[in-house]
């Protein structure tokens, strides 16, 4: 046999099995949408205060409730976009666990206790989007799935899920898009019980919280 005819079978077949047991690359597909314009989330207030609270006025078994705030927030966005809401909390893992959805911390005792829990609320009957009411649903971390939107108060996630601004009330279809939101925000919160703080010294409370506003 020729030997060029030898070095081309050996080459054919080398071709034949590579697929067999050769598989080293992978796709990696980019997505993504480039907004037209930015949004711009603004706080009436900077700061949340919540007063003083003496140990002796502090419920032994069960948590005390705190004075209330309401400030507003207003989301200015240069075009009308498609977002929703949701926090972070820089104090992760000082939150009194009160049993309810969306607690935030506010820091911890000296000997390591946790003080209490705030939340932050979006309270529909002081809010509108473009001058128009509004309506709250809950999504999911990519804006994919939607509950029904409802007329009442809603705590502004910490669990990564996202809260949609919706012009109409039973649809589950989400967030619409909007140019100027006007959202009335409820601030409240709780002490933990006082069995069980340790309070010889005064206790600051530590909160600190960012709004995440997640383009869609």
């Amino acid at each position: 046999m020729h030997p060029g005819f030898r070095t081309l079978t050996a080459m054919l077949a080398l071709g034949f099995t590579t697929p067999a047991f050769c598989a080293s690359t992978v796709d990696i597909q980019v997505t993504g949408t480039l907004v037209p314009s930015a949004c711009t989330p603004i706080l009436s207030v900077s700061t949340l205060h919540f007063g003083t609270v003496s140990s002796a006025d502090l419920h032994s078994e069960r948590p005390t409730a705190m004075i209330e705030h309401t400030p507003n927030l207003t989301i200015q966005c240069g075009t009308p976009t498609l977002y929703g809401l949701r926090l972070v909390d820089n104090r992760a893992g000082s939150a009194y666990d009160s049993g309810i959805a969306g607690r935030l911390g506010m820091g911890r005792t000296a000997s390591d206790e946790q003080i209490g829990a705030y939340y932050l609320q979006v309270d529909p009957a002081r809010s509108t989007v473009d001058g128009r009411r509004v309506f709250l649903s809950l999504g999911d971390r990519t804006g994919s799935l939607w509950s029904t939107s409802t007329a009442q108060p809603m705590a502004l996630p910490t669990d990564g899920s996202l809260l949609g601004l919706v012009d109409r009330v039973g649809v589950d279809t989400g967030a619409v898009v909007v140019r100027m939101a006007q959202l009335g925000i409820r601030a409240h919160g709780v002490i933990a019980p006082a069995r069980s703080l340790t309070v010889t010294d005064a206790v600051p409370l530590d909160g600190h919280v960012t709004v995440e506003l997640v383009y869609l």
